[in-house]
């Protein structure tokens, strides 16, 4: 069992420099996300996970189907309708009735089902980008505001540009 792959110079090379362009967009998004949204943390958070699953494919695996710029778009599209979707049919069901609050597990149940719908509509829009699932079950499962999620579509279409204009000197880093 080999725990490293050996790489070439070059190899190095482009693993550093990836990473960093990888480094620069999620630096950017988080402090945009800490400084300048209401969002809270948690929100963020798996906003930035989200980005950074997505920023790994569009710089490290960037020649496989799930990295095209064209789906990293229109599958967060997808990740944020569902999602809003999906919050607004948390906040229907959740309504106190007298003293008696119908909540229970309904966030659970919501987030999986928002998970499943986001992933039916990419396969059925050929927009398969799984880490925007992730954001669909963000905004269920935490309170959002618009500055997240413009801030989360600028970030994805920055992926998204740079990875098309790099594109040429772009190495696939998986062995």
């Amino acid at each position: 069992m080999n725990l490293f792959h050996k790489r070439t110079k070059i190899e190095n090379l482009h693993l550093i420099w990836q990473s960093m362009i990888v480094f620069v967009i999620m630096f950017g998004f988080m402090y945009a996300a800490k400084k300048f949204t209401n969002a809270d943390d948690a929100l963020g958070a798996i906003g930035a996970s989200s980005l950074g699953s997505s920023a790994f494919l569009a710089f490290v695996a960037h020649d496989t189907a799930m990295a095209k710029a064209r789906r990293i778009i229109s599958g967060y599209v997808i990740g944020v309708v569902v999602g809003i979707l999906g919050s607004y049919a948390l906040f229907l069901v959740s309504h106190c009735i007298g003293f008696h609050c119908l909540v229970g597990q309904y966030d659970v149940l919501i987030a999986a089902a928002t998970a499943a719908v986001t992933m039916i509509t990419m396969v059925l829009f050929a927009s398969e980008h799984p880490p925007a699932v992730g954001i669909a079950i963000g905004l269920v499962l935490r309170q959002w505001d618009f500055g997240i999620l413009v801030l989360v579509a600028i970030t994805v279409i920055i992926i998204a540009v740079a990875k098309s204009i790099l594109r040429p000197w772009l190495k696939n880093l998986l062995s």
